[in-house]
């Protein structure tokens, strides 16, 4: 027999009151999170191993740095226009839907990479192919499934699943050297991409469902009609201020975190440390960033949220002061990158946390797409401007004191967004 209206306003009125416990959280959605920790870490490959590829491809095909970093800048502009749709996508057919391609299409984007050149335009185009195919391994989709499946925990939750990406960038990048050595930079790629299938698709398959999609499989079972998560429609969310604070926010520290990171080698050689030196001291943001997410994650669930948020943008002015007619020193140099990390660890996950905690998650993929564009935006930029500085001065100096002041901004409109309104997930 079909559920009554009645009973149907009766169910969605239930779950829209009826706070979840922690233990039922962990209880049911210990695998979302050990999946979406594995997704997430994988999403970050192309990314993190890079620089690791660009000797051998150089030494092979000539192509310059700057030819073979635009690979990022072509991902770059794919996250600004592509993630909204994506997440739009999300929103109407779910996380699973989506996600369960993610491990097959981001596999055929290494693959793709394996066979550039000898022309440089194959490697323009291959990335192009990835921006497209690496959307369906997202840090969007494994934050849905989670974010609509915890809320007593969510911010542990979620700094557990995007710490996946801190690993990554301290395991891959080494993994991907090795095969290198042993085998040459296209088999690297294809192993990659290999990988990639054997650990994230067995484990999107078996746990990836975000709480629509649980709703949707027990509506089918017992031929009732699907409720609509809680949260507000995107149009609404439009209207409000928090949204364009939040992106403001994210915008400027992404920005300055991603232009202080990029040029923080730089900077360690021009005041007289050599490359490998300065490669180590800013190696350390990789376990820094992993330690200040879940730290950052913890606080999260128990503290202000905006709190935490102005706290953690706070953060790298200490990085800005300490570079500020830098003295050579490397104790003061591995603070630097430390605290810099701190928003590192904090940046990516207050995409998912305050889309989830201000919006709701009806239209959370939408929501967190035109954020994450934002993001990409300021982390895009940022850094060729901090450039053009140092090349018109000969310093870094008055960039610096200009990044201070966009982090205090930052800081500020995170303190300033107010209490978030309360959206209940279903036990």
């Amino acid at each position: 027999m079909l559920e009554t209206r009645s009973a149907m306003t009766d169910r969605a009125a239930t779950i829209s009151s009826t706070p979840p416990t922690a233990a039922n959280e962990w209880r049911k959605g210990w695998g979302v999170v050990l999946a979406s920790a594995v997704g997430c870490g994988f999403a970050a490959v192309h990314a993190v191993t890079l620089g690791t590829f660009i000797g051998p491809l150089s030494a092979e095909f000539g192509w310059s740095r700057g030819e073979l970093t635009s690979g990022i800048a072509i991902g770059a502009l794919g996250s600004i226009f592509l993630t909204p749709l994506m997440g739009r996508a999300v929103d109407r057919f779910g996380a699973r839907s989506i996600g369960i391609w993610g491990a097959p299409a981001y596999a055929l984007g290494l693959l793709l990479l394996s066979f550039s050149g000898p022309s440089v335009l194959s490697w323009y185009i291959n990335w192009t192919a990835m921006a497209i195919l690496m959307l369906f391994i997202s840090p969007l989709i494994w934050t849905m499934s989670i974010a609509s499946r915890f809320e007593k925990n969510r911010g542990l939750a979620l700094a557990l699943a995007l710490a996946g990406m801190s690993v990554s960038s301290t395991v891959f990048p080494f993994l991907t050297a090795w095969i290198i050595e042993l085998e040459g930079w296209r088999t690297a790629y294809r192993a990659l991409a290999l990988l990639t299938l054997v650990a994230v698709l067995p484990l999107a398959y078996a746990f990836l469902r975000d709480a629509g999609d649980l709703d949707r499989q027990a509506s089918k079972s017992n031929r009732i009609d699907p409720v609509e998560l809680p949260g507000l429609s995107l149009k609404s969310t439009l209207m409000t201020r928090q949204f364009w604070q939040i992106i403001l926010m994210l915008l400027l520290i992404a920005g300055v975190f991603n232009a202080l990171y990029q040029h923080f080698q730089p900077m360690l050689t021009d005041a007289g440390f050599s490359a490998t030196q300065a490669a180590a001291i800013a190696g350390i943001i990789g376990p820094c960033s992993l330690v200040s997410r879940l730290f950052t994650g913890v606080l999260l669930d128990r503290i202000s949220p905006p709190f935490v948020a102005a706290i953690a943008f706070l953060c790298p002015i200490v990085s800005c002061v300490i570079l500020y007619d830098f003295d050579g020193s490397a104790s003061m140099a591995a603070i630097a990158i430390g605290f810099c990390a701190f928003a590192a660890g904090a940046e990516i996950d207050m995409i998912a946390f305050l889309g989830a905690r201000y919006f709701g998650m009806r239209s959370y993929g939408s929501i967190y797409g035109m954020i994450y564009a934002g993001h990409v935006i300021g982390w895009a930029i940022f850094p060729p401007i901090v450039g053009n500085v140092y090349d018109t001065t000969g310093s870094y100096d008055q960039a610096l004191v200009f990044m201070i002041g966009l982090l205090v901004i930052s800081a500020g409109l995170a303190a300033t967004l107010g209490r978030p309104r309360s959206f209940a997930l279903p036990d």
